[in-house]
């Protein structure tokens, strides 16, 4: 397992996205390095969310990402 803090951020790809959870019209930046979503956030610009994110947007990555 990577420690903590020790990715390249120089190396992460971005695309903005929308979220399929509710309807709302949220739309998430997925952050990926490695084939992994390090991190998510949401535009600034975004009439709906303001740069926010539900819990579901904010941490719906690591069930995508769950192995088990």
């Amino acid at each position: 397992m990577r420690a903590a803090g020790t990715r390249d951020g120089s190396q992460r790809t971005e695309a903005t996205t929308g979220c399929a959870h509710r309807g709302v019209g949220c739309d998430v930046i997925p952050h990926v390095q490695d084939n992994e979503i390090v991190k998510v956030t949401s535009p600034h610009d975004n009439p709906v969310t303001h740069g926010n994110l539900c819990v579901k947007g904010r941490f719906g990555s690591q069930r995508v990402q769950n192995r088990d």
